[in-house]
């Protein structure tokens, strides 16, 4: 029984050892994209949709889960208020690791505005 014992922790540690050393960058990239090591999880979001080199639509969300959409090319999230939306084309999703990023961007929807996002928000 012990030899057994000492046979499968011996197995699970030169297995770690080959996951550790050859896909460790990548793989503490998936967990952060996830937000954990099992699974997806919400987090804090910042995604900025470009046309035409204008900024469009910026989203500053919290606590959502913004995901590759399954049906076609492009991104899939709930906002704030828990409308769906799908985009595709010249997106930026970056997923907060604090809230710093955040403050930098201003929620933005040309369709609702007068003026450019640059006009309102460049810095001076």
């Amino acid at each position: 029984m012990k030899t057994k014992t000492l046979f499968t922790c011996m197995l699970a540690l030169v297995i770690a050892g080959i996951f550790i050393g050859t896909g460790c960058a990548k793989f503490r990239n998936e967990i952060a994209a996830d937000g954990g090591l099992i699974g997806s999880y919400t987090g804090d979001y910042v995604v900025r949709n470009d046309s035409g080199g204008k900024i469009m639509d910026v989203w500053v969300l919290h606590n959502v889960m913004v995901q590759s959409d399954n049906h076609g090319a492009g991104w899939l999230f709930r906002d704030q208020s828990g409308d769906v939306i799908h985009l595709g084309g010249d997106v930026k999703v970056i997923r907060l690791n604090t809230l710093d990023t955040a403050g930098k961007y201003h929620e933005y929807h040309a369709e609702f505005e007068t003026h450019t996002y640059q006009e309102l928000y460049a810095q001076k």
